[in-house]
């Protein structure tokens, strides 16, 4: 089981290194990105019921290391300092909303499937 957390968490960690590099330029789209998909997909594993040991090896080890609202924080810090207070209360609160509704969303799926 250590062994498969370690693993999801350095494919997580992988991924969202790539999708930012790649998304996050002018706006952290990519840290946008990657915290939806992550809640998204952990709603659809609390909605699937699967078993404990792959709900913490796949939910906490892969979309935990995937998913990063520490560096969301800071981005919307960065632009506070910048002077973009509004866009930076904004960016947090489609990240929050959205990733609410997101992880809504897998429950749902994860139930009827």
């Amino acid at each position: 089981m250590v062994a498969g957390f370690l693993a999801a968490g350095a494919v997580g960690a992988l991924l969202r290194f790539v999708v930012s590099s790649y998304l996050n330029a002018d706006f952290p789209y990519g840290t946008l990105v990657v915290n939806l998909v992550a809640s998204g997909l952990l709603g659809f594993l609390v909605g699937s019921g699967l078993n404990e040991q792959w709900s913490l090896v796949l939910g906490l080890g892969g979309l935990g290391a995937l998913s990063t609202w520490s560096t969301a924080a800071n981005e919307a810090a960065v632009m506070a300092r910048r002077e973009e207070g509004r866009l930076a209360l904004a960016y947090l609160a489609l990240l929050v909303l959205s990733g609410v509704v997101v992880a809504w969303i897998g429950i749902q799926v994860g139930r009827s499937s």
